[in-house]
C-alpha cells in the first residue's frame, strides 16, 4: 500500500486566487497591483515558497503578464464570474497532490507556517477543510481542502451556488487558531486606502 505523504511540502499544492474583478479597486487586476514595486502575486509566491509542493495561479485576465512573471495561469472556463469557487475548481482539477491550499492574492502577509499549521490541525485522513482564525474572525477564502472536494465544488457551481461558507458546510470544516499571528497576517487589500496603509508598513 502506498503511504500518504508525511509532510505538507509533499502533500499540498498551493493556489493563489487572482481571478477576481477588483471592483473595489476600480476594476484593476488585483494580482498585478504593485506593493513595494512588485506585483502582489510575487509577494504571496515568496510567502508560500517552501510551504507547498507546487504553486498554481488562478487568473482570468492578462495571462501574458502572469506568464512573464513565471506563472501558468488557470482560467475559470465556463464558470468565469462565479467567484472564488470557480478558482478553487480550476486548481482542484489539476492539483497533483492530495491537498490544496488556496490563498487570495490580496493577502500578502500570510504566516510563513500557514500550510504546516493547517495541515497539522487534524490527521491527514480527516477530509474536513481547514480555515484560519485570526482571533477575531475566520478567513474562508484562505483554506486547505482535499483534492476530493473537486466533485462537490463542481456540483455547487453547476447548481448556481457560489458561497464558500455553504460549500464548507457541505464538506465539513474546522477552524485553526492563528490568533498569535495577529489580524495583520490575514489583512486584505480591497481598497486604495488598504494599499496605501500596507505600503507604509515597516
Amino acid at each position: 500500500m502506498t503511504q500518504p505523504p508525511s509532510s505538507p511540502a509533499a502533500a499540498v499544492t498551493g493556489l493563489i486566487l487572482a481571478g477576481g474583478e477588483g471592483r473595489r479597486l476600480g476594476g484593476v487586476d488585483k494580482g498585478l497591483l504593485e506593493l513595494d514595486g512588485q506585483p502582489l502575486v510575487q509577494h504571496l509566491a515568496r510567502r508560500l515558497a517552501g510551504q507547498v509542493h507546487t504553486l498554481l495561479l488562478s487568473a482570468n485576465r492578462h495571462p501574458e503578464r502572469y506568464r512573464a512573471l513565471g506563472f501558468d495561469p488557470l482560467a475559470d472556463g465556463p464558470y468565469r464570474g462565479a467567484g472564488p469557487l470557480a478558482g478553487l475548481r480550476a486548481g482542484l482539477a489539476v492539483c497533483p497532490t492530495p491537498w490544496l491550499l488556496a490563498v487570495p492574492c490580496d493577502m500578502p502577509l500570510v504566516p510563513a507556517d500557514l500550510c504546516a499549521r493547517l495541515w497539522q490541525a487534524a490527521p491527514a485522513d480527516d477530509a474536513r477543510a481547514r480555515v484560519p482564525f485570526d482571533g477575531a474572525r475566520h478567513h474562508y477564502a484562505c483554506l486547505l481542502l482535499p483534492r476530493s472536494a473537486l466533485v462537490p465544488v463542481t456540483a455547487a457551481l453547476d447548481a448556481g451556488r457560489r458561497s464558500l461558507r455553504e460549500l464548507l458546510a457541505d464538506l465539513g470544516w474546522l477552524g485553526v487558531d492563528f490568533a498569535t499571528a495577529g489580524t495583520r497576517a490575514f489583512s486584505n487589500l480591497n481598497t486604495p486606502a488598504d494599499l496605501a496603509r500596507f505600503a507604509e508598513l515597516p
